[in-house]
């Protein structure tokens, strides 16, 4: 009985040790994950189309970081400012956004391809609020492949 106790010791003592070498071969590998990534900063500025019920708009922004491979394999993760004020110190906040506070709710969200950013805006009512609430603010996109 005791043989079998200490075989039965030895083989899970056997398969933690095994898994720990195993989690030790992956950090190295989150550490090249990570300093993969890259970060760019857009003004969001004006709208470069509006549609004619005002209830559609969109910025496109150009970038050759966004490559075929990033577009088909990597991920873009999406932030837009919420500048310091009295109250608070400058902080982030990540798309998408639902932004009720303005005079008529909206949805911000962004999408992204090969070569492109593409930001929209969406409502029930109108967009024109919200356009002009984020017109002045910064957008921050993560990249990772």
């Amino acid at each position: 009985m005791k043989k079998i106790f200490c075989l039965c010791l030895f083989l899970v003592l056997s398969s933690c040790a095994v898994s720990i070498g195993n989690a030790k071969k992956f950090i190295p590998e989150v550490n090249k994950f990570i300093s993969g990534k890259k970060v760019l900063i857009f003004e969001f500025g004006d709208l470069e189309y509006i549609s004619d019920n005002k209830k559609y708009g969109r910025v496109v922004f150009e970038t050759s970081e966004i490559t075929k491979t990033i577009a088909q394999s990597g991920t873009v993760i999406g932030y837009v400012q919420r500048p310091a004020n009295d109250e608070n110190p400058e902080r982030w906040s990540q798309l998408p956004q639902f932004s009720a506070g303005q005079d008529d709710p909206t949805y911000v969200y962004f999408s992204y391809g090969e070569g492109i950013i593409r930001i929209s805006l969406q409502s029930a009512t109108s967009i024109e609020s919200a356009a002009e609430y984020f017109k002045d603010k910064k957008l921050k996109f993560i990249i990772s492949n």
